[in-house]
């Protein structure tokens, strides 16, 4: 940054030769610091200069006048900065603090001792380091609440500063943190000391007040004090002083201030108005005089840091935080006492050594979520698992040498274990469920334990004995014991456990400790188990790291977000380290430089060349995935070749040398493997499940475990590798299918599936170009085919069930195990030359291999592994005993994968498959010599067989003849089809889909492929209906598990969802797709309603056709895209078929007689037919689209049909109870066939086929060509395409849908029916008053008016409002309701209320109706006159009507009475021009005249026949209305309840409540809530907020906690007008308004702790803990899962239902306000604030906080 001409011409003319008595004031102002001459108040505004800019958040600030710097504190940063100055030019910003800062509020430079001092309000702490940030010390940490401005007297050692807390003070203290020195000499009358600065010729201190709105003085001990100025101070925030006058900032008037020191006198702005002045300071050499002190001779002899002091020697030696003065000059070389912290997004250190317990940041890159920490007293690394970077890394303690442990193969490490000893390190891993140990450095992996393990957790090490102890969390809690090589495993304790997080062992008392976050216990036993006890059970809600170090336990607490620490033996002495630090994960107490005990692995490693682990009495050498241990027991090696076998529940291989161990490979998840084998190029294994039904695939270590192909397999016994081609082959025998696939499970094709009956084992010959089947069946017998499925034969007869096949390349034999015949057999390749290998004592072979001269087998029965001669049968040796179910068994060695073909070479050019052939398939090919690992060979010629081995002379002795493939054929996965080039494949254009519970299948009839297909399309539940998109490919399913709809392509990729249902409340039943438009309609039968989403936007449209206010209950629907027709079932009573336009519109019933239960619908586009199936009837129906023409096309042997499509000359449905899919002629039924049988589950039918490209671009409703925002529909037979809108919404510019303008608030919008579309297509929408909502009378023509309306009681009355009141209070003369409503339809005594009229009782039940709606002579009013007392006394009658006459006649009278008045006094008045609209927002004037409309009887039965014929002819709306449909009066007062409401324009005024469907609030930014204008914060007792509390919100409200602006709530406001205010769950983010009286007190509870995070809300603070209520909550704590991952649900979290049961401390926000994925729950309020108002301001909230106007809403949701 350069420094400016004005900077130089300050700086080196007029400050630095010597001082000015015109002093320059230095001010932060956020973005940037100036400079300000005072004295040139003339020119204010000009004489400003910018010395540092572009700046985050700049607060405060002090400066180095000798070394040219200036230093400030970032509150957003979160750092203290500086920059020097040389001459004219300025050099680069440097950051000098940058970890452990919060809210720095207060910053001073020691410009003797060259020191900086910073005060910090959130972690409340007084530091102090050297100029460059080195060696920091906390002074102060306790007693200390928001400490802010902060100054020094460096001459006299002494340091200053403010605490607006609990208990506002001003403290000093002696320089060097002497707690004997520290004082409070300022405690009485201060509220908010803000700025504080020091006179140090008069030693006199002076500060501002804030809250008070003074600036006072005092001496340096307090006294003498004396108010300076007060008054009409504004906002004071920052203070400094020159000679004789004061300077401070204001944030209110954004402007610097001067006045007289002592008299207050002279006061001006001498800069504003437009700042956001901080701290600010003058600039000058007189503010620092220098004065000789010790620390500036050789920095007094202090080994680190020298201090000034204000007593005798005048200086003090201090160390860095953490470390102890040795004597009084030095410092020990670091901590001895540590505590390791892992949080989440870094990793700190804590000193034991010391009291303050100050945690510092280890300087480390790349922490994303650090879980467990551990550490290395030899080498001194620190060790961290990561459970986002998925890996284990260290560094040194200064974050030097920071690399990667282990980084490939984890998944979600979380305990780690460092053996000190045999120099390893251990860990366990929750997601791959294992147990594993390296070398330090990564090098040497090996699995310990995989079996058995749920959720392992915690990891302690007891490398001197040999033990290791772990926790495992999941469903049975326990924790074990085993030695660290993994053997003599024992459960220690599974009794009484939940989430046992942490673990820690006493290697003295040989004790073992663990911590459980579910039984909130720290509990102890000995290493045995034995003698359980328990240590701490009070006050430990979720327990997560745990350690031991010396005689006290360590722990983390996730709801408290704080570390403590409590006596291993007595539980008592009890302590917090470290308080409000969220993200709290492992924590590790160490002593870095104790290095305990030893063991035969410290020397040399054992003697091991890989591992050494120790155990209980003796080590072991153990090898790495890969390597076996030689018989010395001590070396490992790889082998040449090994046994692998599946034994149901794991794969495990078996090694070939003289020990045979065998050793399971660590691959999670296998439920019953079955068949098995190899691929020699990547060195994995391959296998079958039958368990979970699928094909897997991993490495050899177990890594990198993949799922090949899981759709469609059911029984997959027999498996296969191409090693030459890539591609895996297996035979299904519940399929009864032989299937190919490439290696990765993609373009698969069935090979063989006529006349094949359960397939079970299978062999290939790449080389030869055939496979090899084992099929049981009726006759079982082996078979040979290409690896195309061609030239299929039988090869040999006559065998039982073979359970195992093999072939020998080197003699070119078959080798097979016969399950009846209980023996091994072979045969040549030809099924020649039969005989009995091995027989005898074999009662249950299952599973062959064979390697070199030897055959390998498994037996169930004998549950053993054995070997033999391949030939002779001789040499029978037992190599594994004691294997239960071993499924298959092979040899892993190169020599077993040898052989060639074409297809080895890019595929054989072909994009999907490329299946070798026989030779001799396509001609001849010349002889081969192929040598081998173990053999040389010799191919013959293609036409010659070998039936037997052939040794040749001429050739050495393992030299034999062979036939080579040398062709090959390109293929394509099923369905799909060969181009001209015959090697490219592409998808069919024209089939059908039919849909099951969980599947989706495609299905071909005509195809020479097996004709169905299963779609790998993962996810699937509950599938209810299918379509599919011709133009993107996309195929659409409902969801019935989750109610949504989604979609992906028909490989399973690109999946996504297209129709989400959160709130659960969709139920979608039908769905078909406008492929021009791009528009999917969907029928939805929980709200009766077809709706529209738009597939190219995912655009919801809306609401089409019925809906939840409607009797329409639509459900199958089918689209006719070239007509603009939509076709639906509507299943009301009775049922009928409707046609409409595409956006519901022109609707007409094609199909309503002889019509039952409509269960499927589908259209014939070309015939221009229409099909339906009826389950009731049992009957399948055609017609033409207008429902002419119509006949029954299948009316016999249907049982419940329940889809149907259209596919070529044929009708297709499915039978779902039969499980079969059929099909007839379309033109008449017949030709009816079974195409599918035994199908479950079946769900919907559909064919589709390609769109041809040029159809779509002319198609006018193509979205490019209609450009219409939602809809279009195709007019004149598909010419023309319009705009259209669903319901509830018009056109604005003839292609754009927006919401209609709402009614009034005093009128009701209807729901639907608003549109009474005309030619123009304008709409209008249908406004009634809102007095008629709910009374009983439809005015809505989709009666939307009195529908949701509240039930009453038998003994209720129901208000208009939809309040309910006791029936004996109507018409009792006092109204109950709030909307008066039940004194409005009262009528005097003999007479009866009808349609807004009083009539005689005379006039009910005579024959004769007199009410418009006639209910005079209803049977339930004549039923009532029955019980009149009046009836039958027609002299009382008499005496009635003339009392009612004479009343009318005063009523009449004295309401022309006050309309002569009204006209006489408002006829000047300015008209209100919107009364009249009811879609005009203001209130209309209105006068309300109370009594009831009596009038004579004849007028009042004309006058409601008026209002009958106005209703129904319209007569009477407002002219100026236009099109709205409104039912108002002209110059009548209607339907107000006894009120006659007289309006300028005759608009009646009903009830105060407003039912809008409409609210645009959102889209003009008003607020939700009822209006309250910002105001300046009542008297509070609690300071103002920390800078790191910025929110920039206007925080004027009764409830404030400094959180971000957010949205407002409603007040609740009770019938008599009085207002409730209740505690409120607030989230941060969100404030809460609530209406009150002045008088009303709230409580405001200051933020107990700020933590910025960026783009998160901040923690819970006391308003959102304490105020809190259960019902408000609708969240409490989510079942937690382990920090690492969501699905694993354990020990993250309490369960709600107990967590509901707990104190609040166990209560949960529904917001997570620390870092993901799991943070601390909030904790229980620790304030000690009661205030009367708002939050005040702080250096962080004074930009809104003074900001006239609330800030406007976000233009979109964070």
């Amino acid at each position: 940054m350069r420094l400016l001409v004005h900077l130089l011409a300050v700086f080196l003319v007029t400050v630095q030769q010597g001082g000015s008595a015109h002093p320059w004031l230095l001010f932060a102002n956020r973005k940037d610091i100036r400079l300000v001459d005072a004295t040139n108040a003339k020119n204010r505004n000009n004489n400003v200069t910018i010395i540092i800019k572009d700046l985050e958040d700049a607060a405060a600030l002090d400066y180095h006048y000798e070394k040219g710097m200036v230093c400030w504190t970032d509150i957003s940063l979160e750092m203290i900065r500086c920059a020097y100055h040389q001459g004219a030019n300025l050099l680069n910003k440097t950051n000098v603090i940058t970890t452990g800062l919060v809210s720095p509020d207060g910053l001073a430079i020691d410009w003797l001792g060259n020191k900086l001092y910073w005060t910090d309000s959130e972690t409340n702490r007084l530091e102090v380091s050297t100029l460059n940030g080195e060696n920091r010390k906390v002074l102060f940490w306790e007693d200390l609440d928001q400490p802010r401005a902060i100054c020094l007297f460096p001459k006299k050692g002494l340091l200053f500063w403010t605490d607006w807390g609990e208990n506002p003070k001003i403290e000093s203290a002696g320089m060097n943190g002497d707690l004997s020195t520290r004082h409070v000499i300022i405690k009485e009358e201060i509220f908010w000391p803000n700025g504080l600065t020091i006179d140090y010729e008069e030693e006199a201190i002076f500060w501002a007040d804030a809250k008070l709105n003074i600036i006072c003085s005092a001496s340096l001990s307090g006294e003498n004090r004396r108010k300076v100025s007060q008054g009409d101070l504004q906002h004071p925030f920052a203070l400094t002083m020159f000679k004789n006058m004061l300077y401070w900032t204001d944030w209110q008037t954004k402007s610097i201030h001067s006045c007289n020191k002592k008299t207050g006198t002279g006061r001006k702005a001498v800069l504003g108005s437009s700042l956001t002045p901080m701290d600010i300071h003058v600039y000058d050499q007189e503010r620092q005089p220098f004065s000789a002190l010790p620390c500036q001779n050789q920095n007094a002899k202090c080994s680190h840091l020298c201090l000034s002091a204000p007593y005798p020697p005048w200086f003090t030696c201090a160390c860095p935080t953490g470390s102890k003065l040795v004597d009084n000059f030095t410092c020990a070389d670091g901590a001895q006492q540590l505590l390791l912290l892992a949080r989440r997004t870094d990793l700190r250190r804590i000193s034991l050594d010391t009291p303050d317990y100050t945690d510092v940041v280890l300087p480390l890159d790349g922490v994303k979520h650090a879980i467990a920490v551990d550490y290395d007293p030899v080498d001194g690394f620190v060790y961290w698992s990561d459970d986002e970077v998925r890996g284990i890394r260290r560094a040194k303690l200064d974050g030097s040498q920071q690399e990667d442990v282990v980084i490939a193969e984890v998944d979600h490490p979380d305990g780690i274990a460092v053996d000190w000893i045999g120099r390893n390190l251990y860990w366990t891993d929750t997601g791959t469920d294992r147990i594993e140990v390296a070398r330090l450095n990564g090098t040497w992996r090996k699995v310990l334990i995989s079996e058995n393990l749920d959720e392992p957790r915690a990891l302690a090490l007891d490398p001197e004995v040999g033990w290791m102890f772990w926790t495992d969390w999941g469903k049975e809690p326990k924790i074990e014991r085993a030695s660290m090589d993994g053997s003599d495993r024992l459960v220690l304790v599974n009794t009484s456990l939940g989430w046992p997080n942490g673990i820690a062992l006493d290697y003295v008392q040989r004790r073992l400790y663990w911590c459980d976050a579910k039984t909130d216990k720290i509990e102890v036993a000995d290493m045995d188990g034995s003698k359980r006890k328990e240590i701490l059970s009070e006050n430990v809600p979720h327990i997560f790291g745990f350690s031991l170090l010396g005689d006290f336990l360590y722990w983390t607490d996730w709801q408290h977000r704080s570390i403590e620490r409590v006596h291993k033996w007595t539980g008592e002495d009890r302590k917090i380290i470290v308080d409000q630090l969220p993200d709290l994960m492992g924590l590790k107490a160490i002593n870095i430089t104790e290095i305990r005990g030893t063991n035969p692995c410290a020397i040399g490693n054992g003697g091991c060349s890989h591992l050494c682990l120790n155990r209980p009495g003796k080590f072991v050498c153990a090898c790495p995935i890969g390597y076996e241990l030689t018989a010395d027991e001590i070396n490992c090696v790889i082998p040449e070749a090994f046994l692998l076998f599946t034994r149901k529940d794991d794969i495990r291989r078996i090694s070939l040398e003289a020990n045979h161990k065998n050793v399971i490979i660590p691959i999670a998840g296998v439920k019953e493997a079955s068949a098995l084998d190899f691929d020699v190029n990547d060195n994995r294994i391959y296998w079958t499940d039958i368990g979970v039904k699928s094909i897997s695939r991993a490495f050899m270590n177990g890594s990198n475990l993949e799922v090949v192909v899981e759709f469609g397999l059911e029984y997959p016994e027999g498996m296969a590798v191409d090693w030459v081609a890539h591609n895996i082959y297996w035979a299904d025998m519940g399929s009864h299918r032989v299937e190919v696939a490439r290696l990765d499970g993609s373009s698969r094709r069935v090979l063989i599936w006529k006349d094949l009956k359960n397939p079970r084992s299978i062999a290939l010959d790449p080389g030869e170009g055939y496979m090899y089947l084992g099929v049981w069946g009726s006759v079982p017998h082996i078979e040979r085919a290409g690896l195309d499925g061609s030239q299929r034969i039988t090869l040999v007869n006559g065998v039982g069930r073979v359970n195992g096949l093999v072939v020998d390349f080197a003699t070119r034999r078959l080798y097979w195990a016969d399950v009846d015949g209980k023996h091994i057999e072979s045969c040549d390749l030809d099924g020649k030359h039969r005989q009995v290998v091995v027989s005898g004592n074999m009662p249950q072979p299952h599973g062959l291999t064979l390697y070199e001269e030897f055959i390998y087998w498994a037996d169930w029965t004998t549950r053993s592994i054995e070997r033999a001669h391949k030939q002779s049968g001789e040499n029978r040796t037992r190599i594994q005993t004691q294997v239960d179910f071993v499924m298959d068994i092979l040899v892993f060695h190169s020599s077993r994968q040898s052989g060639w073909n074409p297809c080895a070479v890019n595929n054989g050019g072909c994009s999907h498959l490329c299946l070798a052939l026989p030779a001799g398939s396509s001609g001849s090919s010349s002889p081969r010599t192929q040598t081998t690992a173990s053999s040389t060979t010799v191919a013959s010629s293609s036409s010659s067989a070998l039936s037997a081995v052939t040794t040749m002379a001429n050739l050495p002795a393992a030299t034999v003849v062979v036939r080579q493939s040398h062709t090959h054929r390109c293929t394509c996965p099923t369905h799909y089809e060969l181009v001209a080039d015959n090697k490219t494949c592409v998808a069919p254009k024209s089939f059908l889909l039919f849909s099951q519970k969980n599947y989706i299948n495609r299905l071909l009839p005509s195809s020479p492929d097996s004709p169905d297909m299963i779609l790998p399309i993962r996810g699937l539940k509950q599938v209810r209906g299918i379509e599919f998109d011709p133009v993107a490919q996309h195929l659409y399913w409902i969801d019935g598990r989750s109610q949504t709809i989604r979609r992906a392509l028909d490989n399973g990729t690109q999946a996504s969802l297209v129709v989400p249902n959160p709130t659960q409340s969709l139920h979608p039943y039908d769905l078909a797709i406008e492929p021009f438009s791009r528009v999917l309609f969907w029928s939805c039968s929980r709200f009766n309603a077809i709706n529209a989403t738009r597939i190219d936007n995912q655009l919801s449209v809306g609401m089409l056709v019925g809906g939840p206010s409607t009797s329409d209950k639509p459900r199958n629907i089918a689209v006719h895209s070239m007509k603009g027709w939509l076709f639906f079932t509507n299943l009301v009573s009775p049922a009928r078929i409707e046609r409409c336009r595409l956006d519901g519109s022109d609707r007409v019933k094609i199909i309503e007689t002889d019509i039952e239960q409509p269960s499927a619908l589908t259209i014939d586009t070309d015939e221009e037919m229409i099909f339906w199936a009826d389950t009731s009837l049992k009957v399948i129906e055609v017609a033409a689209l207008d429902g002419t023409n119509r006949r029954k096309l299948i009316s016999s042997q249907l049982v419940q049909p329940i889809a149907l499509t259209v596919h070529g000359r044929h009708l297709y449905w499915l039978e779902k109870d039969s499980q079969v899919i059929e099909r007839a002629l379309k033109s008449n039924g017949e030709d009816r066939q079974r195409v599918q049988e035994r199908i479950p589950y079946l769900s919907d039918l559909l064919s589709t086929s390609t769109l041809d490209p040029s159809s779509l671009a002319s198609n006018p409703c193509y979205p490019p060509n209609s450009g219409c925002g939602h809809l279009c529909v195709l007019m004149d037979s598909g010419e023309r395409g319009r705009c259209a809108c669903p319901l509830n919404m018009v056109l604005e510019d003839g292609k754009t849908c927006v919401e209609p303008p709402a009614c009034s608030p005093e009128h009701f919008t209807c729901r639907s029916g608003l549109y009474e579309t005309g030619p123009s297509g304008s709409g209008a929408t249908r406004c009634i008053p809102l007095s008629w909502r709910c009374d009983g009378q439809t005015e809505c023509s989709d009666a939307s008016d009195e529908e949701d309306c509240p039930e009453c009681r038998p003994d209720q009355f129901r208000c208009q409002s939809g309040q309910c009141i006791a029936k004996k209070h109507e018409c009792d003369g006092v109204p109950h309701c709030m909307d008066r409503s039940d004194e409005q339809r009262c009528c005097p005594l003999g007479q009866f209320y009808c349609s807004e009229l009083c009539l005689p009782d005379i006039l009910l039940c005579d024959g004769v109706p007199h009410c418009p709606d006639e209910s005079d002579e209803s049977v339930l009013s004549c039923a009532n006159r029955v019980t009149n007392p009046l009836a039958g006394d027609s002299s009382k009658r008499t005496t009635y009507i003339i009392g009612i006459v004479v009343g009318l006649g005063s009523v009449a009278l004295l309401c022309f009475l006050l309309f002569c008045w009204r006209r006489r006094h408002h006829s000047h008045a300015d008209p209100d021009e919107g009364a009249h609209d009811p879609l005009n927002p203001a209130a209309p004037r209105h006068t309300i005249v109370p009594g009831h409309a009596q009038l004579h009887t004849d007028y009042q039965l004309q006058y409601v026949s008026n209002i009958v014929g106005e209703r129904t002819a319209g007569v009477g709306a407002p002219s100026h209305l236009g099109n709205s449909a409104v039912d108002l009066l002209s110059g009548r007062g209607v339907k107000n309840g006894g009120a006659v409401i007289v309006d300028g324009g005759g608009v009646a005024v009903g009830s105060n409540s407003s039912c809008q469907l409409y609210d645009r609030s959102h889209v003009t930014g008003a607020s939700s809530s009822s209006s309250s204008g910002p105001g300046y914060p009542q008297e509070t007792l609690n300071p103002p907020p920390s800078p790191a509390t910025d929110t920039r919100s206007h925080c004027t409200e009764p409830y404030c906690c400094t959180a971000v602006s957010g949205q407002s709530h409603k007040s609740h406001t009770m019938s008599h007008g009085r207002q409730s205010a209740r505690g409120h769950q607030h989230h941060p983010g969100h404030q809460s308004r609530l209406s009150g009286t002045p008088s009303q007190v709230y409580s405001t509870l200051r933020s107990y702790k700020h933590y910025k995070m960026r783009n998160q809300p901040p923690p819970p603070t006391p308003c959102s803990t304490d105020n809190f209520e259960e019902s408000d909550s609708q969240v409490a704590y989510h079942s937690s899962p382990s920090p690492s991952s969501i699905p694993k649900m354990g020990p993250g979290f309490k369960s709600a239902s107990r967590r509901q049961q707990s104190s609040h401390r166990h209560q949960r926000l529904g917001a997570d306000y620390d870092s993901d994925p799991y943070p601390p729950p909030p904790t229980p309020a620790r304030s000690h604030y009661v205030s009367d108002a708002s939050c005040p301001p702080s250096p962080s909230t004074e930009r809104s906080y003074f900001n006239p106007l609330p800030p406007p809403p976000s233009p979109s949701p964070q």
